[in-house]
């Protein structure tokens, strides 16, 4: 007799246990996967605001420490190559030094560009009705001259909670959570 046969049966799965293994790990992921996805939308939603809230803190800066009046507007640039506001915030932003008007075109002023927005994504008023298009402007003393609220939505899944970016007269930004509500249908 050799040695193999008196140690006794051998150990392993059988197949109807790995089928059964299979069966439970499938149920597990169509439970999880939405899930994740949830959070994976959330996520991109306030890094988003975050990136949209450091925009806006730089131009600040930039307006004090140049002493000029800088612009933050809509612009393709990232897509296009013209340094041009129009559009929404969607497409990308740039940071301007002046004053700029949608559509026409600038030379020497761009100061820093942005990658566009997921496409899941849209930047929103307060009420959550019209897409932000208006370019923000800081003035030398870092004022913006009104209140604004600008709201990072998703459209994949509306019921997740907005992030905002709240800015005050004097140009102060600040973060906040579910600060407006977002709209069930797609905004166009």
């Amino acid at each position: 007799m050799n040695r193999m046969s008196q140690r006794g049966p051998h150990r392993g799965l059988t197949l109807v246990e790995l089928l059964l293994v299979v069966a439970l790990l499938s149920v597990l992921l169509l439970v999880a996967v939405p899930g994740f996805q949830a959070v994976q939308q959330r996520l991109a939603i306030r890094a988003e605001a975050g990136r949209l809230f450091m925009a806006l803190n730089l131009a600040r800066s930039e307006a004090v420490s140049r002493n000029q009046l800088v612009t933050l507007c809509p612009s393709d640039y990232a897509r296009s190559g013209v340094v041009r506001c129009g559009g929404d915030y969607r497409q990308g932003w740039v940071l301007l030094r002046g004053v700029h008007t949608a559509g026409t075109a600038t030379r020497d002023v761009l100061l820093r560009a942005w990658a566009p927005m997921s496409p899941t994504l849209h930047l929103l008023d307060r009420a959550g009705v019209r897409h932000v298009v208006a370019p923000i402007s800081f003035m030398p003393d870092g004022t913006a001259g009104r209140n604004r609220t600008l709201m990072v939505c998703s459209h994949r899944l509306p019921a997740l909670a907005s992030w905002s970016v709240i800015m005050n007269v004097v140009g102060r930004a600040r973060l906040m959570r579910a600060w407006g509500e977002c709209p069930r249908e797609a905004v166009v």
